[in-house]
């Protein structure tokens, strides 16, 4: 009789093993490097946006008109500004975007710059569920893990 060139099913079952195992092993780490990227990416939208709300009150400061103080409020990723229009002395609100950035709007939080320029950050990626938080005079934005309700600020510009 001629033997033919096919695998056995015992060398098959072999084959899915060594499958299996390295999917074991392969999935959590891609896994964890995907998530740690996301996190990642979002520290470095919020710094960016950070830095937008610096510009904004130095681009300010040549200007007579200016819109100060000013908190703009996220949710579900569209954006709302309050602030005091100090031409008219009227606390205004605006849907158009005052603070101009590169990078997409957070899922909610909010940035609050007061008439002194100090910027006060707190913003929340659904994604990952970080909260992005910055003070006035830290270097860095810091990560943390929080509830959506607790990512925000408690500041009123008018």
């Amino acid at each position: 009789m001629k033997k033919e060139n096919a695998f056995t099913l015992v060398e098959l079952l072999a084959v899915l093993a060594i499958l299996a195992i390295l999917a074991t092993v392969t999935v959590p780490i891609v896994l964890n490097i995907l998530n740690t990227s996301s996190s990642q990416a979002f520290e470095d939208n919020a710094l960016s946006l950070s830095k937008a709300a610096d510009s904004y009150y130095t681009a300010l400061t040549l200007k007579s008109d200016t819109k100060l103080p000013l908190l703009v409020t996220f949710k579900n990723r569209e954006e709302t500004n309050k602030y005091l229009n100090n031409a008219n002395k009227q606390c205004e609100t605006s849907n158009e975007r005052i603070i101009e950035y590169t990078g997409q709007n957070p899922d909610s939080g909010n940035i609050f710059i007061d008439s002194n320029g100090d910027v006060y950050m707190a913003v929340y990626n659904k994604a990952t569920g970080d909260c992005a938080t910055k003070n006035p005079g830290d270097k860095k934005v810091t990560l943390t893990k929080k509830d959506p309700s607790e990512c925000k600020l408690d500041k009123s510009p008018c």
